[in-house]
């Protein structure tokens, strides 16, 4: 049955081919695709992305304006060598060997930071756990689609409550590699972009390497705030969507003043608390939404309490306000 098939499309390509080729490449590549779980996909979409030596150029468009970058990923003996470089407006470049990222611009001095991964521009799905999400997500196969004129297997990463936004993640069926990613709402809107545009694999990257293992890197940023055992700190947030657990917890002092900050993430969304003995005046609250970033706050208790992160303003309003003192 599989052979006459073929035979059939071969005809069809005999006769109409610029209308047969693409439903071919479609065809006959869906024998292997169709032998990955969605949950497979995106676990070995991560894997390529850490680990292949490739040299991407991408867009990303979000709510203000749309950038168009150029990112480069060596993995040689267990280290990561990348860079991102900013094609339009003033010129970025963000390098990282192994553990450390270092940012250069025009217009702020030089500097790195301990890090194992760029976190600019580049979306949080390259950095999941696909374990950490399953009790939480859902992962539905939405067919095939063509990303930079490459064939691309099509997920969709939706959670199983309202607290949360969701991913449509396009990966590449050769190399399985991402090529784009859209992050919605809950409704559907777009809420950020990152579609490739050019992708290559890099076949000799050993000057690309040694660029990047004898630059001379700034000097670390020292970090002041103090990280604290979490029952030092007397509030807590008495409601969170599931799957949210606490990361960090840490205190600085600005100006004579004590700011807690406590740090949260399911594996793929993340969130900061902030409380601090400045309340808002006349007990107002602060809003502030752009695309998927939220900051909202209120004074709960005589203290300020600020939210920050990738979240619904719903979700965000519910954590705050439910916030308990000890």
């Amino acid at each position: 049955m599989f052979a006459f098939f073929l035979e059939q499309k071969f005809t069809m390509l005999k006769i109409f081919p610029k209308l047969t080729a693409l439903l071919l490449l479609f065809s006959v590549s869906s024998l292997s695709a169709t032998e990955l779980s969605p949950q497979q996909w995106v676990t070995n979409m991560v894997k390529s992305n850490q680990q292949l030596n490739y040299d991407m150029t991408f867009i990303t468009l979000g709510p203000i304006d749309t950038l168009s970058l150029r990112y480069r990923h060596v993995f040689d003996e267990d280290t990561v060598y990348a860079q991102l470089l900013n094609l339009d407006n003033s010129p970025q470049e963000i390098v990282q060997r192994g553990d450390i990222v270092s940012y250069f611009a025009n217009n702020y001095p030089p500097f790195s930071i301990e890090s194992n991964h760029i976190v600019d521009q580049l979306p949080n799905i390259l950095r999941v756990n696909i374990s950490d999400l399953t009790k939480h997500y859902e992962f539905i196969d939405l067919g095939r689609n063509r990303i930079a004129n490459r064939v691309a297997q099509t997920i969709r990463i939706q959670p199983k409550d309202n607290f949360r936004y969701q991913y449509v993640v396009f990966i590449d069926e050769e190399t399985q590699l991402l090529l784009r990613s859209d992050m919605l709402d809950r409704d559907g809107n777009l809420l950020e972009q990152f579609r490739v545009v050019n992708i290559q694999l890099n076949t000799e990257p050993q000057t690309f390497t040694n660029y990047l293992a004898f630059a001379h890197l700034p000097p670390l940023v020292q970090h002041s705030a103090q990280v604290i055992d979490k029952n030092v700190i007397n509030w807590t947030p008495s409601w969170l969507p599931q799957g949210f657990t606490q990361l960090k917890a840490t205190r600085e002092k600005i100006n004579n003043q004590y700011i807690d900050s406590q740090l949260y993430t399911d594996g793929l969304f993340s969130f900061s608390l902030y409380v601090s003995d400045s309340p808002l005046p006349d007990n107002h609250e602060t809003v502030w939404k752009q695309g998927s970033h939220t900051i909202y706050s209120e004074t709960i208790n005589k203290k300020e309490i600020t939210l920050i992160g990738q979240i619904p303003l719903t979700t965000a309003k519910r954590i705050v306000q439910d916030i308990q003192f000890k």
